[in-house]
């Protein structure tokens, strides 16, 4: 008996087709799952950084009875004002930022015991310290979540995506935005430093910190725009702080109703979709939505505006 083996070792072409077809329908399926599993995740990772910064402000309450400044820039009157005794600056020419008040609460103790109160942010006995990368204020989601350096007048500090939004521009009131509040200041006030029970709004209602993301390159509604064109996103730089302006959707026009992620110049910005997270008075870390009306996001900015909490 003869028998004949089956002489086809391998695919045809048209089946090998159909299959690089299927395994490409498959990847393009699958890389959208991925990539949003990867954003999720970065998105929790980035409110665990505002977690860990708000405990460390708690910390920092718990010790001095008060949050710190959300800058300080010294004059005689402003150390009379027991800064000298509650943060250690006796001298009346320096300027810091928020974060190098919390650094021994953050598990940096080497970095704070480097960095001398007495001596300016931008001079030479803090540019070790300055220039000193930290994971927790760097949002996974931002640039790759690699540490940036930002260049301030010549002056190379390491950056942060978040930082206090302590306020909010006048010109929203007069441009019919906002309602006129009777404070427009929030919790971490330049050269002032308020205790818990001087929240009157309510310290869950309040931001502590909210995300400024991608300094020093500037983005707009989510584009890219120009390279190391902003000098005050570093954690050390007094500069960092920032208030609510309000632009248009583009991010080119001030005053305008959009609060969140617009542009990166100084205004909330993430690189979350739809929103960005916020670090409370209470500690508590919550996403606010980028379509949030900014009547009721300015709310959330002052401490004391008299107004309920919109989110509540």
């Amino acid at each position: 008996m003869n028998f004949h083996k089956d002489a086809r070792q391998g695919f045809t072409l048209i089946e090998l087709l159909v299959v690089i077809a299927i395994i490409a329908i498959l990847i393009a399926l699958l890389v959208p799952a991925v990539q949003k599993v990867r954003e999720a995740a970065a998105r929790t990772q980035c409110a665990n950084n505002l977690k860990q910064l708000g405990i460390a402000m708690h910390a920092f309450e718990s010790a001095h009875k008060v949050f710190p400044p959300g800058a300080l820039r010294t004059s005689t009157s402003v150390v009379s004002k027991a800064f000298a005794g509650k943060f250690g600056v006796t001298n009346t020419a320096v300027k810091h930022s928020w974060a190098v008040f919390i650094l021994p609460h953050i598990e940096q103790g080497t970095v704070a015991a480097q960095y001398n109160l007495n001596a300016d942010n931008a001079s030479a006995a803090n540019q070790a310290a300055r220039e000193t990368p930290i994971n927790v204020f760097i949002c996974p989601s931002s640039q790759g979540a690699k540490p940036r350096m930002n260049i301030a007048g010549g002056v190379t500090y390491a950056g942060t995506d978040y930082a206090p939004n302590n306020g909010y521009s006048a010109n929203l009131e007069s441009a019919g935005y906002v309602d006129v509040s009777v404070a427009r200041h929030g919790i971490l006030k330049v050269n002032a430093a308020y205790s818990i029970a001087e929240i009157t709004d309510g310290s869950s209602n309040t931001f502590l910190l909210s995300e400024l993301a991608g300094r020093p390159d500037r983005y707009q509604a989510g584009k890219f725009v120009s390279s190391n064109s902003q000098t005050d996103g570093g954690w050390a730089d007094d500069a960092n702080e920032y208030i609510t302006h309000g632009f248009d959707a583009t991010g080119t026009t001030s005053p305008g109703p959009c609060h969140t992620n617009c542009t990166n110049g100084n205004e909330v910005y993430s690189f979350h979709s739809g929103g960005a997270n916020h670090v409370f008075g209470d500690g508590s870390v919550r996403y606010v939505d980028a379509n949030m009306d900014i009547r009721l996001f300015v709310r959330l900015i002052t401490m004391a505006g008299g107004e309920s909490s919109p989110i509540e």
